[in-house]
């Protein structure tokens, strides 16, 4: 009898189809900003009053799509390189700012706090910027490619929405949040702690501070320096999408929301690749395994499954701001897994 593939797999990278991508020694290039001119900027206004940032690029000999929903404390800004190399590989491409940071509006007197109401207000904004913006283009073919918490987000919303996407591509998801200790405990506390029972302000988590710039050395986030002091300058030139830290309500809702997108991607709505950062101290890589239905060390392979999780061994959470080779690499995987699916 033909042997049958397991529904999930660990995959090395893929490196048949190498692509040529952008460079950390030419991260400020002048052809980046010659592209960045050709890309529009907008806004959406909720029903609220708020505003929704975004921004795309249609592609004029293409008709396949990615909607990129990025991290926590990032705005698309940060996103100019991987749009680039994304637009290059022939994908018109877009992005928001989900409600809270970047470019969008804040929603606490405190402008650095990183704050939600509920989660699933990200997958109802996300849902608006799909259905106002995306969907009207009318692509033939739509890929979701996410980060850390845009991954949370995109995983709910493709429950709720299972026909959007084709395939969804997932760098670093935050299906867990890397803690100190239990999960539960760290929950409990934050609840405790939580103003908004008592109707104030939200206030941050413990320890928790307005935005500071953290010195390469320190960081936690990627390996290249060049694409990290971008990183650094991009902030300084746009205070305005500076974050802190998150309070006690976003943290409590956060572990919620990661622990319900582990059981939507177990029976993904689209085909799933998990991008996962091996060198990761921000988010549980053992949640991502139990998403994947890893629980292992001894797996086996298969190009022909609904979700398979990639391994980048020397990458730091910002797999997308990483030096050339694990960056390389991901891409590489992410473009393979789309033209699979397409």
């Amino acid at each position: 009898m033909p042997r049958i593939a397991p529904r999930s797999s660990k995959l090395e990278p893929s490196t048949e189809n190498v692509r040529q991508f952008s460079s950390e020694n030419q991260i400020d290039s002048p052809k980046l900003d010659i592209f960045w001119k050709e890309i529009t900027e907008s806004v959406l206004l909720t029903a609220n009053k708020l505003h929704l940032a975004y921004c795309f690029i249609k592609h004029p000999n293409s008709t396949r799509a990615i909607v990129i929903s990025n991290g926590r404390v990032e705005s698309y800004l940060k996103y100019k390189e991987l749009i680039f190399d994304l637009y290059q590989q022939g994908y018109s491409v877009y992005a928001i700012d989900h409600r809270g940071q970047g470019l969008s509006s804040r929603i606490t007197l405190n402008p650095q706090q990183g704050h939600i109401d509920k989660f699933s207000t990200y997958i109802d904004d996300f849902s608006f910027f799909i259905d106002k913006v995306v969907l009207p283009q009318q692509h033939k073919t739509l890929f979701l490619l996410g980060h850390s918490m845009g991954c949370t987000i995109g995983t709910l919303y493709m429950q709720k929405a299972p026909n959007t996407f084709t395939a969804a591509a997932f760098s670093s998801p935050m299906y867990g949040i890397k803690l100190p200790i239990s999960r539960r405990f760290i929950r409990w506390l934050a609840e405790k702690l939580d103003n908004r029972c008592m109707r104030r302000e939200p206030n941050y988590i413990l320890g928790g501070k307005d935005y500071e710039a953290t010195p390469f050395s320190k960081n936690h986030l990627s390996h290249s320096q060049e694409r990290y002091h971008s990183l650094l300058k991009l902030y300084q030139q746009h205070p305005q999408i500076q974050l802190g830290a998150p309070t006690n309500h976003w943290l409590v809702e956060a572990i919620d929301a990661a622990e319900e997108a582990v059981l939507v991607a177990q029976n993904p709505p689209a085909p799933l690749l998990i991008l996962q950062a091996g060198r990761d101290t921000i988010v549980d890589n053992r949640s991502q395994n139990r998403a994947a239905g890893i629980l292992t060390k001894i797996c086996t392979s298969s190009t022909h499954q609904q979700i398979q999780l990639i391994s980048i061994p020397d990458a730091s959470h910002e797999i997308f701001i990483e030096k050339d080779k694990p960056r390389s690499l991901a891409l590489n995987s992410i473009l393979d897994f789309f033209a699979l699916h397409a």
